[in-house]
């Protein structure tokens, strides 16, 4: 035992405390205490110091910090090394421990960020007990590489975290290459092996359009049994649906030669812990199963409401005739030709079933309905009161009954117009139907949107009939319903009703956040009042299941989630590998989360790609995607960045598309096959292009202009073998029938033809798509109706890109195509998407023949409302254009007189020119009415006329200009 002397201060005035120690302990004596302590327990070496009075020793353990004052000077030179010696003897265990634990984190599995927080601490920990004393003392020697990794480790820094994975992935690659290319039919790419071995707390796989995700699904399940880090029974997949979830067993067993690991639904899995926890297999109800028998009962306990409940009743009419549309005033909207596409689109209508030009109108028109008293709308003024400037004159509302008109003005309670109308071109119209009223001796009650606006309009209109002595009565009860049953209006709602019964569910909504929905929606107050009809229904709903012993799939997954939760269900999976992730809604994706928290150490592989998310309308949401990290947590994501289907001029067009809105996640898709030429083709046509084509039943404008034949015909003239044709559109009506599809493949034996919905033809391919259906409207694409506020509200946020789910569907209707892509669309009512594929991308313009209307049609908008376009139609007097927004827009053109091609006025002022480059006609226009001038002569020689001259008639327009004195185009 070696001692430790005190200096000879220390004799006179130190404690008695002797220190001696040998290889194994260090001892304390003081009187007769003696404390041992191993220099294991220590947490460094001794410390020395110099003081006045002699050296002072420190050293400490977990319980205890030992200070020595007075030892003998220079004593550490003498025992120092050798106390150093002995403590690192005693303690290369503990640092060989914390590094071998560290090892086999980052060396036999993935590195986990949750994970690396805790080795930093352990490191740091160790790394306070060797440094820095170590760096300068005899004994680094012995340990001087593990000091090293100590302090690497220590010192952890997000780079590290990266290169300790990207070392574990070089290893994995290299040890598992036969398996990664034996697994499927041709060697995984890079990309794909990757992300077979990732295995972060949670993984995010963006998986482009063909870029191989479900080869990536099973060489993943396959990986990690083949690298011994799980069992078959440790994996849980699931699917999107049943179909999708038996190709991926057929794949499995296929590919990995195993029947021990079985795809899962969200479904079957949340029946799988109910029946776990209840010891009994909980029974689905058939409404959960089959929508068609779900919506039919909705409506039966809607008519049910509603004929034997007077409140219920009361509600309902008020529902139709103030709630039934989502309201839009002129106010609201940036152009004319905006409000009427809106009243188009959305086909605003009242009770009697006439198309209003306003919600004002539309309550008007429903309030005199119900009240019995009989109108007519729009019907001419009974004195003719027509002139140049001034067709007939049609007031809003005619009560013949009474010889009463009502006029509905669109100016606020200052009197001020909608920003697009001309405030005081407007009034001035208002005066002349006063004055016309005035000197006709007609009667005409004026109502405003400002009156509609302070929520007086109804009121307002009562009392002015009443003070004319208009007698009301309410229609009956009975005769209401029946119209509205007639009419469709019941089966429309209750079909809503159908869909909202799910969403609502779903949501769990508490009082508060039902408060919180109804302050979100857009217009809170049909959101209260859907709601009030919606209740009686989910309470009849909720009985019916509850007598039948049964459950829907809302009421599964919420008890799936709470049993998970609760812990009474404890997940037996260490690996939840989900398909489709971009398609979940909050609901699912709360139930993966409540899985992978139930088990310690599970991780979560989610393979989805937001550009394809197009399932909003059931519940799904992108922000689980594109914010996987903040829902989910620590998360690694990679990319599939070779796609197999599509090739790079396709993928050019797709991309670029896509990307343009900005919230879309960043990616860079590279396609196997390269081709020089555009493989996106447009074919234009108008709706009533003349064509021989009639051997087709169905009457879509793409099948009677022939259009399709054309096409067809084109893809056929290059193909030697099979070649499979898809066509696509936004709704199934739109889509060539089966006769059709027969007959086509009658006639183009080698095209194995197909149709498909966008949205049925996700997840497929074909050599060719032909996408039909690209027009503007309700039924257009994007899809221009309004979306009911309650809808709205219960589904989640709608992101603030213009049409961006609608975008996405485009963008996977384009990547369905591996060789070509082929569009038609008429150019007069086309789809925003097509004019900005043809303006911003590069796609093949000439494949096709088309006409000037088609090529010219941004040359020939509505000059009234500017949104709408001219289209060519053909009356008693020959061909005319007329605006695509009629009956709201009444304009109409003259074609060219040379060649009956559509005329502009954009192009030069005071001008008409033609659009067909052939003839460049050109006509002035009178500046007093507006109609064309045409060439007279007269006793003073040439001049220019208003075609609206009729000598001394009132209707003659007199403007007349000089030939010489016409400034023409090019003199301009």
């Amino acid at each position: 035992m070696n001692s430790i002397p005190v200096s000879l201060f220390g004799l006179m005035f130190a404690s008695k405390a002797r220190l001696a120690f040998d290889e194994h302990v260090l001892v304390i004596r003081q009187g007769n205490t003696v404390t041992s302590i191993e220099w294991g327990e220590l947490l460094a070496p001794l410390s020395f110091s110099y003081g006045v009075f002699g050296q002072t020793i420190r050293f400490a353990t977990a319980e205890q910090n030992y200070t020595f004052l007075m030892r003998a000077y220079g004593i550490h030179r003498q025992i120092k090394a050798s106390c150093e010696q002995y403590w690192l003897q005693a303690n290369v265990a503990k640092l060989n421990a914390v590094l071998t634990k560290i090892s086999q984190f980052v060396e036999l599995r993935y590195l986990r960020q949750s994970h690396v927080a805790s080795l930093k601490q352990a490191a740091r920990d160790e790394y306070k007990r060797w440094l820095p004393w170590v760096k300068q003392s005899p004994v680094l020697s012995l340990v001087a590489n593990k000091i090293t990794l100590l302090e690497q480790y220590a010192n952890w820094h997000e780079r590290l975290t990266q290169h300790l994975q990207q070392r574990y992935l070089t290893k994995q690659l290299k040890l598992h290459a036969h398996f990664f290319d034996s697994v499927e039919s041709n060697p995984l790419t890079h990309s794909q092996k990757q992300a077979c071995i990732i295995d972060d707390d949670n993984n995010l796989l963006l998986a482009g359009a063909g870029t191989g995700k479900t080869s990536v699904m099973i060489g993943r399940a396959g990986f990690l049994v083949t690298s011994q880090q799980a069992q078959y029974s440790d994996i849980l997949l699931l699917a999107y649906g049943r179909k999708a979830a038996d190709e991926m067993d057929e794949r499995i067993q296929t590919k990995l030669a195993t029947d021990k690991i079985k795809a899962a639904t969200f479904h079957s899995i949340g029946l799988a812990i109910i029946a776990k926890v209840e010891n009994a297999k909980p029974s689905m109800s058939v409404l959960a199963q089959d929508e068609q028998a779900k919506a039919k009962w909705v409506q039966q306990s809607f008519e049910s409401l509603i004929d034997n409940n007077e409140r219920y009743r009361t509600l309902v009419l008020d529902y139709f005739s103030k709630y039934y549309y989502v309201e839009k005033n002129e106010f609201d909207f940036k152009t004319l030709g905006d409000y009427y596409s809106y009243l188009n689109d959305n086909d605003i209508r009242s009770l009697k079933g006439d198309k209003v030009k306003s919600f004002g109108e539309l309550y008007i028109a429903n309030w005199l309905f119900y009240h019995g008293i009989d109108y007519q709308y729009e019907a001419p003024y009974k004195v003719a009161v027509k002139t140049i400037d001034r067709s007939q004159y049609k007031p809003d509302f005619y009560l013949p009954e009474y010889d009463l008109y009502i006029e509905y003005y669109g100016i606020d309670e200052a009197g001020n117009t909608a920003p697009y109308i001309d405030k005081t071109q407007y009034h001035e119209a208002m005066d002349w139907k006063n004055t016309t009223h005035a000197s006709n001796n007609t009667h005409c009650i004026a109502l405003t949107y400002g009156q509609h606006k302070q929520g007086i309009l109804l009121s307002e209109l009562e009392q002015a009939l009443k003070s004319v002595n208009v007698h009301t009565q309410m229609l009956p009860v009975e005769s209401l319903l029946a119209s509205l049953k007639e009419t469709g209006r019941v089966t429309v709602l209750a079909t809503l009703f159908a869909q909202l019964l799910g969403l609502y569910k779903g949501a769990s909504l508490s009082a508060t956040d039902e408060v919180k929905v109804i302050k979100r929606s857009f217009d809170a107050k049909q959101t209260t009042q859907a709601l009030a009809l919606l209740k009686p229904i989910l309470s009849h709903y909720n009985t019916h299941l509850q007598q039948r012993g049964e459950i829907d799939f809302e009421d599964m997954i919420i008890k799936a989630i709470e049993y998970v939760e609760s812990g009474k269900f404890h997940s037996p999976w260490r690996y939840i590998m989900v398909d489709e992730f971009q398609d979940i809604s909050e609901p699912r994706a709360r139930l993966v989360k409540a899985l992978r928290d139930s088990r310690k150490g599970c991780s979560v592989f989610a393979v989805g790609d937001d550009w394809q998310a197009i399932y909003r309308f059931s519940g799904a949401d992108i922000k689980l995607t594109t914010q996987f990290k903040t829902y989910f947590g620590f998360t690694t994501e990679a990319q599939l960045d070779t796609t197999f289907r599509f090739n790079n001029k396709i993928g050019e067009v797709a991309s670029a598309f896509i990307s343009k809105n900005p919230a879309q996640l960043n990616k860079t898709i590279t396609s196997l096959t390269q081709v020089q030429q555009p493989a996106v083709s447009i074919l234009r046509r108008g709706k009533k292009a003349p064509t021989t084509y009639n051997h087709y039943q169905s009457e879509l404008a793409e099948l009677a202009n022939g259009a399709i034949d054309d096409v067809l015909g084109a893809i056929y003239s290059t193909v030697c073998k099979p070649t499979s044709v898809y066509f696509l559109a936004r709704f199934w009506f739109q889509l060539p029938s089966n006769a059709d599809i027969t007959a086509m493949q009658l006639k183009y034996p080698l095209l194995k033809i197909q149709s498909q919905t966008f949205h049925a033809a996700k997840g497929k391919e074909a050599d060719h798509v032909i996408i039909i259906g690209l027009q503007k409207g309700k039924h257009g694409f994007p899809s221009e109706k309004a979306t009911p506020a309650i809808l709205e509200a219960l589904l989640p946020a709608k992101e603030a890109f213009t049409f961006a789910e609608e975008r996405r569907l485009f963008y996977v209707a384009l990547t369905r195509a591996k060789q070509r892509a082929y569009i038609i669309a008429d150019m007069t009512n086309s789809s925003c998407f097509v004019t900005e594929l043809i303006a911003e991308h590069n796609i093949e313009l000439h494949e096709f023949s088309t006409d000037n209307e088609q090529f010219y049609s941004a040359d020939i908008n509505c000059m009234r409302c500017n949104s709408g376009v001219l289209k060519k139609q053909t009356g008693r007097f020959g061909v005319f254009y007329s605006c695509s927004h009629y009956p709201h827009c009444e304009h109409k053109e003259k074609p060219c007189q040379q060649c009956q091609s559509p005329m502009t006025r954009s192009r030069y002022a005071g001008f008409k020119a033609c659009v067909n480059e052939s003839c460049n006609h050109i006509q002035p226009i009178c500046d007093k009415c507006g109609a064309e001038m045409v060439l007279r002569q007269s006793a003073k020689g040439l001049f220019w006329g208003c075609k609206n001259y009729q000598g001394n008639e009132p209707l003659s327009c007199k403007n007349g200009k000089d030939s010489k004195a016409i400034k023409w185009p090019e003199q301009v």
